[in-house]
């Protein structure tokens, strides 16, 4: 294939930013250049990649040998992957690659970073922000207390685990400036102005999985940290069909709806408190004919 189409689709038509697997945006990538040219083979991918005339490229798609942050630099070279785009597909691998949980951590929020520089929205931007941290929903939530203030140390006195003054102003700066709340300096409090909130396509991928590995490791400090009585926590071991699998999933969106729906906005009393509400179905299991 031509140099400047593996350019061209690599950065422009397929991008890395869009994917959160880089065995999928690779598939992608070949199936751009396959509708250039009907008779590409991942013989030819491979080739094209640096990897020689073989079938390594294809195994690696389809998840039956790992990529080396070694032997992505060598893609990204002969792909003429440029810029924070490259940066964004090494970094998926360097992600996948890591066994380390501190490491993985640390990648995945330099992920999300990046994602940050590439969307192409500032509402996004700042959604995306919003999400990099679990303080900014509770912050939003306190703000409907009765006894709410303008003071950020208001907030630390509330927030459980501790965190910053610093991180706090913080966190209340970007909700007022993406629109989610005001200052009311005659009430002399926040006022929230959304209750639903939500990441926009660009972000929702990314953010999301930073958001939702934050949360567990809130429930599992939670375990320990939170008194029995101020916590319900259950798991359950089942062997199920996947159609049983799916049913398990429309229940808990179900339930986690209904609960949303009979909370509605009204006034708070001085028992009112900022909860955690997680639900989870995972596979401990592969199923037969799953890739290893």
């Amino acid at each position: 294939m031509e140099k400047v189409n593996l350019k061209r689709v690599c950065n422009e038509i397929v991008k890395p930013s869009g994917f959160l697997d880089y065995r999928e945006y690779l598939e992608a990538v070949f199936n751009a250049l396959k509708q250039l040219d009907i008779d590409y083979t991942y013989f030819d991918f491979a080739e094209d990649a640096g990897l020689g005339r073989n079938n390594l490229m294809n195994a690696l798609v389809r998840n039956r040998r790992p990529l080396t942050p070694k032997t992505a630099k060598k893609i990204v070279q002969n792909l003429s992957l440029v810029g924070r785009e490259r940066q964004y597909f090494e970094a998926l691998v360097e992600h996948a690659y890591a066994r380390d949980p501190i490491e993985r951590e640390s990648i995945l929020r330099k992920l999300v970073m990046l994602k940050g520089s590439l969307v192409a929205n500032e509402l996004d931007r700042w959604q995306l922000e919003f999400f990099s941290h679990w303080s900014n929903a509770v912050l939003l939530e306190l703000m409907n207390l009765e006894d709410s203030t303008l003071e950020p140390e208001w907030f630390q006195d509330q927030i459980r685990p501790k965190i910053t003054v610093d991180e706090i102003r913080y966190g209340l700066d970007l909700l007022c400036r993406i629109g989610y709340a005001k200052r009311d300096e005659v009430q002399s409090k926040y006022i929230p102005l959304q209750t639903d909130v939500s990441t926009g396509a660009e972000v929702a991928s990314v953010a999301m999985i930073r958001y939702h590995q934050t949360l567990l490791d809130l429930a599992r400090a939670a375990v320990v940290d939170v008194p029995a009585e101020q916590r319900e926590v259950n798991s359950l071991v089942l062997s199920v069909t996947q159609n049983e699998f799916e049913a398990i999933k429309a229940s808990i969106q179900e339930f986690s709806q209904k609960i949303f729906d009979s909370h509605p906005p009204k006034p708070p009393d001085a028992s009112s408190r900022v909860v955690q509400i997680s639900m989870q179905v995972f596979p401990l299991t592969r199923s037969k004919g799953e890739k290893k």
